[in-house]
């Protein structure tokens, strides 16, 4: 290489060039030979700057992610004993109130303890202090005071590793900010403890009141029955006629009231659940429902049904309910044919349904070729007192499937109808096995 002379100010320096024609990055370094000349080399270091680009530049998306989603991350060194340096993360940095481009201090576990509040303390020591007495993984959540004073809600993760090249014990971890998700979690637990107290303050009131109203009912229905026996004769067609709808109402309003009083029943009994056979409960309900089948000449079919966990008296009124809907509501000269069948979930069945996974479910499907229903009323059949049908075309009081809804939830299960008008009704029920 020719002998050249640079100038004072980068004599026994070493320069980084970018050559933009060959796209490559080098190091010129020179090293005198003698007070005239030098040696320059130039070395290849277009890797090692692609790496450092890249550190930057993944440096950088970690430090908005973890801005963006409130958490740090940290490195502890155990090879001077529980003491040892701690590594923070600018997320670290920030999360417990400091600018790390403005931090001086060291940080070591007795700093980091300084932050942790002051009742989760002796707590959050003993188990981290654990975990690395044993080399293991830690999971701990806790408040924390930042530098700013302000109090925080965290979840700690750390695990051990080993780093062979250097031969030290370190813990790596992460560090988040759950306080929003706190209060959230705070504020729905409040609701919905008002709610089920609103909801057992409700059932309560139901269940006093239809029993309450039953006595004055039977006293109406009682004096107008005798009013329409002894009277028979001495009234007008108008006054029969007025007398009559009294007393259809008056029945009609003890059958909404009894109906009532069992919805309430149901809802108010969540215990009792004892190994069912589903076969024999399903058996009973068909003959007590023998007389109506064998009227309406209904061909009732029936899968192999399992055994599950349950109250069976529910179960009971399920079948009940969903049976004598099936047998109501028919089409005229058509033959009813109701199907009753079984079938086992599977894991990604599951899953998708958004059920409790590892739990084995069975799904029971009810069917039949009756009028049917337009899908956009399905959910609709299911609220109390809601009826699709006039009370001159079928009578009923639209409580039953109310029942069917509020069996199902105290089972943890799910309940789904789809019909199709003149073409029959499809129930769903998914029950898990067992409750445990």
């Amino acid at each position: 290489m020719n002998a050249l002379t640079l100038p004072k100010d980068i004599e026994h320096s070493d320069l980084e060039v970018y050559f933009h024609d060959s796209d490559l990055w080098c190091k010129v370094s020179n090293v005198p030979i003698d007070s005239t000349y030098f040696l320059c080399t130039l070395s290849d270091i277009t890797k090692s700057k692609e790496l450092e680009v890249d550190f930057e530049y993944n440096h950088r998306l970690l430090s908005d992610a973890e801005l963006t989603m409130r958490f740090g991350s940290w490195t502890w060194d155990l090879s001077q004993g529980p003491e040892g340096s701690l590594n923070w993360t600018e997320g670290t940095y920030h999360l417990l109130g400091y600018n790390p481009k403005t931090f001086t201090s060291s940080v070591n576990y007795p700093f980091f303890l300084k932050h942790v509040h002051p009742d989760d303390l002796e707590t959050l020591d003993a188990n981290i202090k654990e975990a690395v007495r044993n080399r293991e993984s830690f999971v701990e959540e806790y408040r924390v005071i930042t530098a700013t004073g302000e109090e925080k809600n965290v979840i700690s993760r750390g695990q051990f590793i080993k780093d062979d090249l250097k031969n030290k014990l370190i813990y790596i971890g992460n560090i988040f900010d759950v306080t929003s998700l706190k209060v959230i979690q705070n504020e729905l637990e409040r609701r919905v403890e008002d709610l089920n107290k609103s909801n057992e303050d409700l059932e309560q009131f139901a269940y006093v009141a239809s029993h309450d109203l039953q006595e004055p009912l039977r006293k109406i229905v009682s004096f107008g029955e005798r009013l329409e026996s002894r009277s028979r004769g001495a009234l007008n067609e108008e006054q029969r006629l007025y007398l009559d709808r009294i007393l259809n109402a008056t029945r009609r309003m003890q059958e909404m009231i009894s109906n009532l009083l069992e919805f309430s029943r149901v809802a108010r009994t969540k215990d009792g659940f004892v190994p069912t056979d589903l076969n024999a409960i399903l058996k009973s309900t068909i003959s007590d429902l023998e007389i109506t089948i064998q009227q309406k000449n209904a061909l009732v079919m029936i899968g192999d049904l399992p055994e599950i966990e349950s109250i069976p008296s529910q179960m009971s009124q399920l079948f009940m309910n969903l049976l004598s809907n099936a047998l109501k509501f028919t089409k005229r000269e058509v033959r009813p044919i109701i199907k009753i069948e079984a079938e086992f979930l599977k894991n990604n069945e599951v899953i998708k349904q958004g059920l409790v996974p590892d739990k084995s479910y069975v799904r029971l499907t009810v069917s039949d070729n009756g009028i049917g229903f337009e899908n956009e009323q399905a959910n609709r059949i299911f609220t109390l007192f809601q009826r699709l049908r006039g009370r001159s075309e079928f009578e009923g009081a639209g409580i039953g499937l109310s029942v069917c809804k509020k069996v199902v939830e105290n089972h943890s299960g799910t309940i789904e109808a789809r019909g199709v008008p003149d073409g029959g009704a499809t129930f769903t029920i998914v029950l898990p096995i067992c409750q445990s």
